[in-house]
């Protein structure tokens, strides 16, 4: 019998309020950590920049979708959005990532947008930081 995979507990930020920006935020924020391709793929441009700096870079909608694939082998045992911020073509969310192994991560994505209205991102830059012992 195949093994069940774990969903992930969401504890969504409280500050996205009646702004559709940081909804949208809000919701690429989740759909990269959990690896939630149909949600992320519906939020991004076809020529999304996606940096990881340090790490890894992807130019396309299809390299992008491609590494989020290959992430849900992983999936976090919790998510948790912190703060969610939009103004202008720009957005970020942070917060902490807890993986099945119970080991915290904290992440920070800023987005821009590719336009005022904030349907889709062009743009996105990723940053996580192992929290270890300190959480």
């Amino acid at each position: 019998m195949p093994a069940t995979k774990a969903i992930p507990r969401i504890v969504k930020s409280k500050s996205c309020g009646n702004s559709p920006k940081n909804l949208l935020v809000q919701a690429l924020v989740i759909a990269i950590e959990t690896a939630n391709v149909t949600v992320f793929s519906r939020c991004i441009s076809d020529d999304l920049l996606w940096a990881i700096p340090g790490r890894k870079s992807f130019d396309g909608k299809a390299a992008a979708l491609a590494f989020l694939k290959s992430r849900k082998l992983s999936a976090p045992a919790q998510v948790r959005v912190r703060r969610v911020i939009s103004h202008g073509r720009a957005g970020a969310g942070d917060g902490t990532l807890v993986l099945q192994s119970g080991l915290p991560h904290s992440f920070c994505h800023v987005f821009e947008f590719t336009s005022v209205r904030g349907n889709r991102v062009s743009a996105i830059s990723s940053y996580y930081s192992d929290l270890g012992e300190v959480a």
